[in-house]
């Protein structure tokens, strides 16, 4: 994503602490070098097939992206604490040759071999939560996490559209995007474990999953970190960890037929201070 499209995030308490103190604030600012994969599920329109057309590959959008951020959160007390967070990524590209012909979820436009497509995909992920302590050893802690993902997805598509008048062969040219969005709540529970390596530095991991089904939406969650975090004092952290997230969304309604899937993975770096 451009930087000047880049989202920031406000959290109540991030699910990266490593170090809890009763009534403190943390904030957190840096970097995710992510590299995306996603797919959308689209049909043939001459077979009447069902395939993934993949947004990287088949319509050129970019696979990696620097993504700043910053995170501000908030303690209650040693062992509990909320959490609110918000990851945002959005893209555009242009295929000046597609090479498979495809029909728009939810609309009866369509593209054919060797058309001009231009493509938005823009993705807001929500996430709002409880995280509980529930093991305090010497050099080990455990939380259990659980909460909720509010996910946005709006795709857009522009270009030599094309809709079939009554089922025929012909195809008329449209001037317009064709745009949809939705918004799917995705309920998940975790785990987050932290380790005391010496008085500065610590080994950090947390994974959230959750398979679901509400309502017209249903799919897979899945968010994975490791990592490892240098303590300057009591104020001051540096962090750096790897970091996977997937979802795998099905949303059906009589406005529109999304079969999607995304995953985000790359280095995360953060700086973190604690008042």
């Amino acid at each position: 994503m451009e930087f000047n499209h880049l989202r920031l995030a406000v959290v109540l308490a991030s699910t990266m602490s490593f170090y809890s103190h009763a009534g403190e604030f943390r904030i957190e600012v840096g970097a995710f070098f992510s590299q995306a994969d996603t797919s959308f599920g689209v049909t043939n329109p001459n077979t009447g097939n069902d395939y993934d057309l993949d947004f990287e590959s088949d319509l050129n959008m970019s696979e990696r992206e620097t993504l700043p951020y910053v995170l501000v959160g908030y303690d209650f007390n040693e062992s509990h604490r909320v959490f609110l967070d918000w990851r945002s990524l959005h893209r555009s590209a242009t295929n000046e040759y597609v090479s498979k012909p495809f029909t728009i979820p939810g609309s009866d436009y369509e593209a054919q071999v060797g058309a001009r497509i231009e493509s938005t995909l823009n993705i807001d992920i929500t996430r709002l939560g409880y995280a509980y302590k529930f093991y305090d050893g010497e050099d080990w802690d455990w939380e259990s996490l659980i909460g909720l993902h509010i996910m946005n997805l709006q795709t857009g598509f522009g270009g030599d559209l094309g809709y079939r008048e009554d089922d025929s062969v012909n195809i008329v040219p449209i001037n317009t995007k064709e745009n949809s969005s939705i918004t799917a709540p995705l309920p998940n529970i975790g785990l987050l474990g932290n380790y005391r390596v010496t008085d500065n530095w610590y080994v950090l991991g947390h994974a959230q999953l959750f398979g679901f089904s509400v309502e017209q939406v249903s799919g897979l969650l899945l968010d994975l970190s490791i990592g490892v975090e240098y303590e300057f004092n009591h104020q001051f952290g540096l962090a750096a960890s790897y970091s996977y997230y997937e979802v795998n969304l099905d949303y059906g309604s009589d406005i529109a037929d999304i079969d999607t899937k995304f995953k985000f993975f790359g280095p995360v770096v953060t700086l973190s201070y604690d008042f």
